[in-house]
């Protein structure tokens, strides 16, 4: 019975907000017992206002997920959960999300609106509007980015925000293309194939020309303690050049929540990656 609400709200798509963690992983150094008391409640309120989002997505796509062999099953297409039940629960998702900012980190308050603005928006009109509907989609991992800074009380540095920022929009447009390369039904918006292949390579090739900046930064290697963190550019080359790979094919429909949890090279790669990060800063 209980299934069908653990599908609708889709936990396994939380894993992107550990990017709530990510100032205190890349600053270790200045992180208190309050920042990680904080980014767990930041962490916690922003798993249950994205499921109540998509919900709420869900919802208003029902008609056309009815008619999508890949979106059909989904409960609130399939007529397993009622659309009043769906709008309760978003609605109790994202009560209950301000309820712990409120109490705990009312500071984040701001980015925890943002959000759901920015996401009914995107749900209601933004997602038929070519570009913007990728730029809507980033956005929240850019608005976690600085929630968790916020929450941390760790400042962001500017290469942070354009690699999370290009970042964010390159998988976003490798989505898009995953899908258009399967079937152009999947799309909302009224993508160009080689429009989206174009913005695709341009957004990945800035994400690399940042890190790449990062890695080598004086002021980022004295901060960080730290004079080799160019070791982990070679790997986040790897890593984008595999999720190219996979959204130029259609794999997963280039879905990168899909692709981080069944492509085993990316697992892999990501590893490393994740294991250079936390010699680098951490130990």
């Amino acid at each position: 019975m209980y299934k069908k609400y653990f599908l609708l709200i889709r936990m396994h798509h939380w894993v992107k907000n550990l990017l709530i963690f990510f100032p205190i992983l890349f600053s270790f150094n200045e992180y208190s017992n309050q920042s990680i008391t904080n980014s767990i409640y930041v962490f916690i309120s922003f798993c249950f206002v994205s499921s109540g989002i998509y919900i709420f997505n869900d919802i208003q796509d029902a008609n056309l997920d009815k008619k999508n062999i890949r979106t059909k099953n989904r409960p609130i297409a399939s007529g397993e959960i009622s659309h009043k039940s769906g709008y309760i629960l978003s609605i109790l998702l994202i009560i209950l999300s301000f309820l712990i900012l409120i109490i705990h980190v009312p500071e984040c308050l701001f980015f925890i609106s943002l959000y759901i603005i920015i996401n009914i928006l995107y749900s209601i009109y933004l997602k038929y509007l070519v570009l913007l509907d990728a730029i809507a989609v980033s956005s929240g991992f850019i608005i976690r980015i600085l929630a968790g800074g916020v929450a941390a009380g760790i400042s962001q540095s500017l290469w942070t925000l354009l690699i999370i920022a290009f970042s964010s929009i390159s998988f976003a447009l490798g989505k898009r293309l995953g899908q258009l390369v399967i079937n152009n039904d999947y799309l909302s918006a009224n993508w160009n194939k080689k429009l989206l292949k174009v913005l695709l390579l341009f957004s990945i090739l800035c994400t690399l020309i940042f890190y790449g900046l990062f890695s080598f930064d004086s002021t980022v290697a004295l901060r960080h303690e730290s004079n080799i963190i160019w070791i982990s550019f070679p790997v986040i080359i790897a890593i984008f050049t595999r999720y190219l790979y996979i959204a130029w094919n259609g794999i997963y429909t280039g879905d990168p929540m899909d692709s981080i949890l069944k492509d085993k090279t990316l697992q892999s790669l990501a590893l490393i990656w994740c294991i250079i990060i936390f010699y680098l800063f951490i130990i």
